[in-house]
């Protein structure tokens, strides 16, 4: 039957080879490990539903719309871990979201998958969608390795765009071992509209190599956006000499792509004399780019990896300037976000024109005898803009409000110097907004606890407004910096304007609307929670407290 197509809306622009539509019986069958179909995910929890695994083709439509999807699998709700509210797993390990785009009023999100265990691996494309940004169904797997093609290791990072027509395309990095050594390329699949069935490239990678001076197995995770009459690529690289990159291409087709030279290199942020400490860029390969646009400035993002004991994960810098022909013209850097989990974030526009992004909250996988089937969950989706003073501010979207329901209020409190204030709140998850006042403190200190004792600290020093968010305790995650800090801009009456996210073991922190904080906190144990505040060297005031649920119920609370 006919179809007409629907264009999403998704930012920048979108690519795919140029020629004729295939008909539908012309496509390729999507398979998998031994030719097998490519299968749906295969479980969920209260909100992380799938996908029944018949579909007729004719329900493809109408399946886009609305997924159906299945109960849960007995004892998902039972994991004290798992959140309600972000985007997980079905089942296996979750990294970097890949892709985004609003369909039907439907946010869609494809993400890096491992479907078969709670390890990184071979990894995939996995899909999830949802109509509200706190609650999850998840679609049949987008991508997965071919046994003999150019990802036969794995279907890494990368973007999803539309071209001029409306028709989606995936770029994405392939990896495969030749020759002993572990080479990326470029590569592409398109899909129609309802973005389900999704066709490899028969031609091949469009990037067959890494240009010179960037090692084979650190070039990866394309970025493409609509650039003038042409189209631009940024990829993530490390060089030869083991420094971080960005590298660009041009095309005027989606299909032939000619290197233009390096976008920024970490030799470029040195010599510019930036205010922002060499460690936070010093790293053998940048990881997923991406590009902002926005009102007066263009902001480039990048993940940092960390250079020892072993290659991982560890922060995200905005850089922000200029795009000048083919090069990034920089005049500022800063980390984006604060705590230790948050990581390779996707970016899109939103139809109403917001700039909204959402990042990996890493994790270590579940340790050797452990029962839990799932690792790796996603942020809640955020918003990037800029001040009329030009600086970044990052919060959370709007629709979390909406979705947490009406508030209980809280009575005001004045702590005196060296007093504590703690209450109790009988689950694990919730929303709290409150304002600080200070009266005199130089420090104030938020502790969160659980069975297993105290494991986050929020710390606030109102004379210089530095937030610093900390894992403490045994949760300490291996191998990341369990600290950030960020100096917030000073307001008329000093106060400090609070939103804290409980959800399992995701603690997630909004500051003024303009700052926000991830950590995971794994094995916390206990049903409940304790916040507790203690201002040192002087009071403080706590007002304006509200406590809200996503979904449930609202905890009973009391004093600890």
């Amino acid at each position: 039957r006919s179809r007409r197509r629907r264009r999403s809306t998704v930012d920048p622009g979108g690519g795919q080879r140029r020629g004729p539509p295939r008909r539908r019986d012309d496509r390729r069958r999507h398979v998998g490990r031994q030719g097998r179909p490519r299968r749906p995910s295969r479980s969920g929890t209260a909100s992380v539903g799938h996908l029944a695994p018949a579909r007729r083709a004719s329900d493809r439509l109408t399946a886009a719309r609305k997924p159906s999807v299945i109960p849960a699998p007995a004892g998902a709700t039972l994991d004290d871990d798992r959140p309600r509210f972000h985007l997980t797993p079905p089942s296996g390990w979750m990294n970097d979201p890949n892709g985004m785009a609003f369909l039907d009023g439907r946010l869609h999100v494809f993400f890096q998958f491992e479907p078969d265990r709670p390890r990184w691996g071979r990894m995939h494309w996995g899909h999830a969608s949802s109509t509200d940004l706190v609650s999850w169904d998840h679609l049949p797997i987008a991508l997965e390795p071919d046994e003999h093609g150019p990802d036969r290791q794995g279907c890494w990072s990368g973007c999803l765009i539309h071209d001029d027509d409306g028709r989606p395309i995936i770029f994405y990095t392939g990896v495969a071992r030749d020759r002993g050594v572990r080479r990326a390329t470029i590569c592409t699949a398109t899909s129609d509209a309802d973005l389900i069935d999704w066709t490899k490239s028969e031609a091949g990678p469009v990037i067959g190599r890494a240009p010179p001076g960037i090692r084979p197995d650190r070039f990866r995770d394309p970025f493409v956006w609509r650039d003038g009459d042409g189209w631009a690529m940024i990829v993530g690289a490390g060089t030869n000499k083991a420094r971080g990159a960005v590298v660009l291409y041009r095309s005027d087709d989606l299909t032939t792509w000619r290197y233009a030279g390096p976008f920024l290199t970490t030799d470029d942020v040195v010599s510019a004399r930036l205010d922002i400490p060499i460690d936070d860029i010093d790293s053998p390969c940048w990881e997923c780019p991406q590009l902002v646009r926005l009102p007066g400035i263009d902001v480039l993002i990048v993940s940092v990896v960390d250079r020892a004991p072993r290659i991982r994960p560890a922060h995200v810098v905005a850089f922000t300037g200029h795009v000048e022909g083919d090069r990034f013209a920089i005049d500022g850097a800063e980390r984006l976000g604060l705590g230790p989990d948050f990581y390779a974030p996707a970016t899109l526009t939103a139809p109403d024109g917001r700039r909204m992004l959402m990042g990996w909250i890493p994790e270590d996988p579940p340790a050797k005898g452990s029962t839990r089937t799932w690792a790796g969950a996603l942020t809640l989706p955020r918003v990037l803009s800029v001040d009329a003073d030009g600086r970044l501010r990052i919060a959370l979207a709007e629709e979390t409000r909406q979705a947490s329901g009406p508030p209980s209020k809280l009575p005001d409190a004045r702590i005196e110097d060296g007093e504590r204030w703690a209450r109790t709140f009988d689950d694990q998850h919730f929303d709290i907004r409150l304002t600080i006042v200070p009266e005199g403190a130089a420090s104030i200190r938020f502790d969160l606890a659980g069975d297993a004792g105290r494991v986050a600290e929020i710390r606030f020093d109102p004379r210089d407004r530095q937030l610093t968010v900390a894992r403490t305790g045994r949760v300490m995650v291996a191998g990341r910096d369990p600290h950030g800090t960020k100096v917030l801009p000073k307001t008329a009456d000093g106060a400090l304007h609070l939103r804290l996210i409980m959800d399992g073991s995701i603690l997630e922190l909004v500051a003024d609307d303009r700052v926000t904080a991830t950590a995971r906190l794994p094995d916390v144990g206990g049903d409940g929670r304790v916040i507790s505040c203690t201002p040192i060297g002087g009071a403080c005031r706590l007002t304006s407290i509200e406590l809200r649920a996503f979904g449930g119920r609202i905890p009973d609370v009391a004093p600890a």
